[in-house]
This record gives structure tokens, sequence and C-alpha cells, in this order.
């Protein structure tokens, strides 16, 4: 029960990183991704922001989930291992995804190096949140 807990904190944190770094840090370049509404008409962000905020909660209840699972297998303990969770996870999925992707997709390279990142970003705070917050003692 308690990784639950975790998880729903990791999944706020790890939206709030989420929103920093696609509302701050890339957005140059970004313009093209974009789908601009007819004239005259507002994007509807309300519930846009719910959904996100939704699926970090899942993705951070999962995160937590997984990281308990496995935490005894990790080769170092504690905030380090949760990176080394994170990392791990990243490396065996999106990493390989975005740049296997952008060989062959060079107008949408831009954005799958944003999402490179971003993900490494995402996981690594997640990895580092649910290690703290779950302590670093290796489950019996």
């Amino acid at each position: 029960m308690r990784w639950i807990v975790v998880g729903l904190i990791t999944g706020v944190v790890a939206w709030m990183v989420d929103f920093v770094l696609w509302s701050k840090v890339f957005t140059k370049g970004m313009e093209s991704y974009a789908t601009m509404p007819p004239d005259g008409q507002k994007i509807p962000m309300g519930p846009k922001i719910g959904a996100s905020l939704a699926l970090a909660l899942v993705f951070g209840v999962v995160f937590a989930g997984l990281f308990d699972h496995f935490r005894p297998a990790l080769w170092v303990a504690g905030p380090l291992g949760g990176m080394e969770f994170g990392s791990i996870l990243w490396l065996s999925t999106i990493a390989f995804m975005c740049v296997g992707t952008s060989v062959w997709f060079d107008k949408a390279r831009t954005l799958l190096n944003a999402e490179f990142w971003a993900w490494f970003v995402r996981l690594n705070v997640a990895g580092l949140v649910v290690a703290l917050l779950l302590g670093s003692a290796p489950q019996p």
C-alpha cells in the first residue's frame, strides 16, 4: 500500500517536470508540430491538463510498483538505485525508439530529440523520488 502513495507523489512530480520541460525548455523549433485551432477558437487546456495529470499519476503508480518489485535486484541502493532503474527503463524502451525513428523520419527529428531527453529527465526524476520516499532498505 505504501508504494501506491509514493507512486501518486511520484506522478505529480513527474507531471510538474514534464510541464516545465514542454512549456519552458522545448519551445524552439516545435512550432511546426502544433495544430492551430481555427481563427477565433480557443484551445480548451483544462481537459488536456487533467488528462495529462491522470496519465502521470498512472505512470507514477506503475513506476513505483515496478521499482518496489525490482529494488532487491538493483546494483545500487538509495537514490542512485532509483536513477539506475529509471535509466534502465529509458534505455530499454524510449531511447531506442527515439533514435531508431529519427533515422527514418528526418522531419520529426527535433520532436524525437525532445522526447528522448524529456523521457530521460522524467524517468530519472521519478527514480529519485521513489527511491527517496521508499527508502534504501531492500525488501526481504
